[in-house]
């Protein structure tokens, strides 16, 4: 051991910066898609695979946490 050795803190991960929620479910992406092309332009939105083998679509709505708004 070397009387050089320094100590540094252990990195924690990136905290959430944004909460999602599930809106609607669809059979096709097609739908997913139209319904988020239909909401407010300013709203975080997207769309995921879901459900059994991932063959279904959920549009998620996403609402900032506290914090710094880099998103």
């Amino acid at each position: 051991m070397s009387d050089t050795t320094m100590i540094t803190e252990k990195k924690s991960p990136n905290p959430q910066r944004v909460k999602w929620r599930n809106v609607a479910y669809y059979d096709t992406f097609e739908e997913a898609h139209n319904h988020r092309l239909s909401l407010d332009e300013g709203t975080r939105v997207k769309v995921r695979r879901c459900g059994e083998e991932k063959a279904r679509f959920v549009v998620k709505i996403g609402t900032s946490i506290g914090g710094s708004s880099h998103a």
